[in-house]
């Protein structure tokens, strides 16, 4: 009996530390995105910039497909971070919605491939949301400043 208790002991405290880690491995990563319009066709990123925070590099985006409704604008993207030698370190996709009248935009998706430093974020959830300004010469978008979130 005295043996179960002991086993029994050991395995709440080892379940106790398992917890702990996955709990500090989920806390959600932030970083800032400074993207530019990039008037460009497929395949090349509509979007291109940089991140800062939690995860420092490039941000690449490109377009797979959008529908205008009304006055929004439904868009589906696959989405790269790279360092700044180019070398990926997170993929994803998401779809978002863009507010032709107010300017705001907000993606939810998720992480679908990453480096081996970032392998234990393939699967978490992704949400990003900002402002698009537009160029007052061409009424092009210029640029896209928002926020990243692995959560």
């Amino acid at each position: 009996m005295r043996r179960k208790s002991s086993n029994l002991l050991v395995l709440t405290f080892l379940l106790s530390v398992l917890m702990t880690v996955v709990i500090v491995n989920a806390k959600p990563l932030y970083g800032e995105m400074e993207l530019y319009f990039q008037p460009a066709t497929a395949p090349s990123p509509v979007w291109k910039g940089t991140i800062s925070g939690d995860i420092n590099g490039c941000m690449l985006f490109y377009n797979t497909g959008d529908v205008v409704v009304g006055q929004a604008d439904h868009f589906w993207e696959i989405w790269v971070i790279t360092d700044f030698e180019g070398n990926m370190l997170l993929e994803g996709t998401d779809k978002g919605v863009f507010s032709m009248k107010n300017g705001k935009y907000r993606m939810n998706g998720v992480v679908t491939d990453a480096a081996s430093d970032y392998s234990h974020l393939i699967g978490r959830n992704v949400h990003m949301s900002g402002n698009i300004t537009f160029d007052p010469e061409t009424g092009m978008p210029a640029t896209a400043p928002g926020i990243f979130r692995i959560v």
